[in-house]
């Protein structure tokens, strides 16, 4: 969503989602050595019909993994060590979203709440930034978590 008046130019458009930030990243640096691991903690507005402005604003977090052998079980791995570090008991349940590869994604679960998703990102999606090096990822809610 483009914002009409924005306060400044960071703030000229609502994203949904971290992920294409991190792609963004990850395509930009295509020429420096692999292995690539890039991180970011920031705000995401989605809808939400059932809040008073129609909308809700997370601070979330994604990880993005990039190298020959970057798959789900890698962040899987990443995930189960930060969960435990925060002390939070979490489980992971099928996912159908179709920026991952089928069945090399999961959703994560806090306290029976979604805390996130994770999982080998679709070759279509890697091809759309010009990325040509496998990458796996993940996009957390960090209120869940704190």
């Amino acid at each position: 969503l483009r914002i009409s008046n924005p306060m400044t130019e960071n703030f000229e458009i609502v994203r949904p989602s971290i992920l294409p930030s991190l792609l963004q990243s990850e395509a930009v640096s295509s020429k420096a050595p692999y292995p690539h691991k890039i991180f970011e903690a920031g705000k995401v507005a989605f809808r939400a019909p059932k809040e008073n402005y129609g909308s809700k604003t997370q601070q979330r977090l994604g990880l993005l993994s990039c190298h020959p052998s970057a798959d789900y079980n890698e962040l899987a791995g990443l995930i189960a060590a930060l969960l435990y570090y925060l002390g939070h008991e979490y489980a992971v349940t099928e996912a159908e979203d179709p920026r991952f590869m089928p069945g090399r994604q999961a959703k994560v679960l806090v306290g029976g709440l979604e805390a996130g998703i994770f999982g080998e990102l679709n070759p279509v999606v890697l091809e759309n930034w010009g990325i040509t090096m496998p990458c796996a990822t993940c996009e957390l809610d960090l209120e869940c978590l704190m």
